[in-house]
C-alpha cells in the first residue's frame, strides 16, 4: 500500500473518543476514492470505538457499512460494496415471495460456510426477520441472511436470490468481522435517501429521551402517554401493559432505572431506538440488559411505541485500530480470493 493510500485511510477516522462515541467530521467518500492525502506517519494502533451499522439500498444495488455515533450527522462512511437481492421487487411480504425485507435488522450468530450449502458463499449472516413490526403486520417467512455466493458473478446477475443480500465472498468474509452478533445494525430500504433523514432522528430521539426521563420519575401517565393504543408486550394488550407498568411504579419504595449507549435509526416505514437499561428496585429486584423501541408515526406525524423488547444482553460498542480499518478498505469487490486478515478487537 502506498503511503499516500495508508495516510488517506488515517485521515478516514482521526477520531477522539468521548464518553464510548467516536467523533469525526464530515464522512468520507468511498475508500477506494478517498482524495490525496499530505504525507504522514505510518499507520498506528491508535483505537476507535463505536456502534456498526450497515444500509443496503435495493434500487442502487449497494450497501454501505458506516460508524454510528451518537452524534449521527458525524458518521464515518467506512466501506461500499455491491450487493444482489431477491428475485422479485417490493417489500417481503410472506414466506416463498423471493422478496428482500425492508425495515431495521439485528445481526444474529454467524454461520461459516463450510456449515452450509455451496450457494452461501463463505459466510452468512443471519437477520432477525421477521422482527417485532414484521409480526404486528402478519408477515412470514425466515432465512433472511447476508451472505456470499457459490461463484462471485452471481452478484452481478443483481436480482438472485430467495430474499437474502448477497456480496461478494471476500467482501461477506470482511463484513463479518464489522457486524458483530447481536450487535451490528442492518437497514434495508428501497431508497436509502429515506433512511436516517435528520428530522426523523431528532424528533425519535428527542421522543426516547422523554420517555426515559418519565420512566425515571415514575411519571406513569406521561409514560403510557408514548405507546399506541395497538401497543402489545408479549401476549399483554396496551390496557394489560398500562396496569402492570402502574403497579411495578407503585411497588418500590425505592427505584432507580438508568440509560446507556443511546442510538436511534429510522426508516420510512418505522424507527428503532436501542440503547442499555439498568433497573433497580429497593433492594430486591435487578434487572441489566437492553432494550429496542420500535416507533411508528400516527396520523398526525406523531412518533408513538408499537413495539417494545427488552433482552438479558449489552449493546457493545467495536474496537477497531486504522491497520484494521486498512484491511478492510483492502477487502476485494471484485475477485473471490479470500484473504485471511486479523478480526478488528470484538
Amino acid at each position: 500500500m502506498s503511503l499516500t493510500r495508508r495516510t488517506a485511510i488515517i485521515a478516514l477516522l482521526r477520531i477522539a473518543t468521548c464518553g464510548g462515541s467516536a467523533v469525526a467530521s464530515t464522512p468520507p467518500a468511498l475508500a477506494e476514492e478517498f482524495p490525496p492525502a499530505l504525507p504522514g506517519p505510518s499507520l498506528k494502533a491508535v483505537n476507535h470505538t463505536d456502534m456498526i451499522i450497515l444500509t443496503v439500498d435495493k434500487t442502487s444495488l449497494q450497501a454501505e457499512l458506516k460508524t454510528w455515533p451518537e452524534t449521527e450527522a458525524q458518521s464515518a462512511l467506512l466501506k461500499r460494496f455491491r450487493i444482489g437481492i431477491g428475485k422479485m421487487k417490493g417489500d417481503k411480504e410472506h414466506e416463498g415471495d423471493n422478496k428482500t425485507p425492508e425495515g431495521v435488522y439485528f445481526a444474529q450468530s454467524h454461520i461459516d460456510g463450510n456449515r452450509l450449502p455451496i450457494k452461501y458463499g463463505k459466510r452468512a449472516i443471519p437477520l432477525d426477520f421477521p422482527n417485532p413490526i414484521d409480526r404486528s403486520e402478519g408477515k412470514t417467512g425466515h432465512g433472511i441472511w447476508l451472505h456470499g455466493v457459490e461463484y462471485d458473478k452471481r452478484v452481478e446477475e443483481a436480482n438472485v436470490t430467495e430474499g437474502c443480500v448477497v456480496f461478494y465472498n471476500a467482501d461477506i468474509s470482511s463484513l463479518s468481522n464489522w457486524l458483530k452478533s447481536y450487535q451490528g445494525v442492518v437497514v434495508i430500504a428501497s431508497d436509502i435517501n429515506q433512511v436516517n433523514r435528520a428530522a426523523d432522528l431528532a424528533a425519535v430521539k428527542k421522543r426516547t429521551q422523554d420517555w426515559m426521563h418519565s420512566w425515571a420519575e415514575r411519571r406513569s401517565k406521561d409514560y403510557l402517554g408514548f405507546y399506541r393504543p395497538d401497543f402489545s408486550f408479549g401476549r399483554q394488550t396496551f390496557h394489560a401493559y398500562a396496569k402492570y407498568k402502574e403497579r411495578v411504579f407503585k411497588s418500590y419504595k425505592d427505584m432507580a432505572v438508568t440509560f446507556d449507549n443511546l442510538r436511534v435509526v429510522t426508516h420510512p416505514k418505522y424507527a428503532v431506538a436501542f440503547f442499555n437499561q439498568d433497573f433497580h428496585g429497593d433492594k430486591r429486584y435487578t434487572s441489566i440488559g437492553r432494550k429496542a423501541l420500535y416507533w411508528e408515526k400516527d396520523g398526525a406525524g406523531d412518533w408513538s411505541i408499537k413495539r417494545e423488547v427488552f433482552e438479558n444482553r449489552r449493546f457493545e460498542f467495536m474496537t477497531f485500530t486504522d491497520a484494521e480499518l486498512s484491511l478492510l478498505s483492502d477487502a476485494s469487490t471484485v475477485h473471490s480470493t479470500d484473504v485471511v486478515k486479523k478480526s478488528p478487537n470484538l
